[in-house]
């Protein structure tokens, strides 16, 4: 549920994806145990898949998405994140338009690569990598913004 959770925009959505990932899961069970190396691996990589399905369903994503709030000239230190807690980082990720905290998610987290991105979500490879360089900022802002209300 964790996963879906991360990459889609109710709870109910997520649910209707780890339901869908565990029938995916007992149906090819037979097939896939034989050849596995890791249970625990390929389990995550459908619950993953699965979601981003729904998230594609879900949501007609568009080539374009809002950059209200993002400037390109903005950097910032790579340690910002640590005096934060996990939950703060992934409230603050909840903010992100969606196909960025999605391209987020599958780079930072799952560690797919930008091309593999792209064929997951019907986006080039070049739009995935100003997806995530977009999202970064915009974090690192918020951050930067939070920190300067404590």
């Amino acid at each position: 549920m964790g996963i879906s959770i991360r990459y889609l925009p109710s709870h109910a959505i997520a649910q209707e994806a780890v339901n869908d990932s565990f029938l995916k899961i007992f149906n090819q069970l037979p097939r896939q145990l034989a050849g596995l190396n890791s249970f625990k691996g390929w389990m995550r990589s459908l619950v993953v898949r699965t979601a981003i399905d729904y998230f594609r369903k879900e949501r007609k994503i568009s080539a374009t998405a809002s950059l209200e709030g993002c400037d390109d000239r903005y950097m910032m230190s790579e340690d910002i994140t640590d005096n934060h807690s996990v939950e703060e980082i992934l409230r603050l990720l909840d903010k992100l338009p969606p196909l960025w905290k999605v391209v987020f998610n599958l780079y930072e987290i799952e560690g797919f690569s930008h091309e593999e991105i792209g064929k997951m979500l019907d986006i080039p490879a070049s739009s995935s990598r100003v997806y995530l360089t977009r999202g970064k900022e915009v974090l690192r802002k918020m951050i930067t913004i939070q920190n300067g209300s404590h």
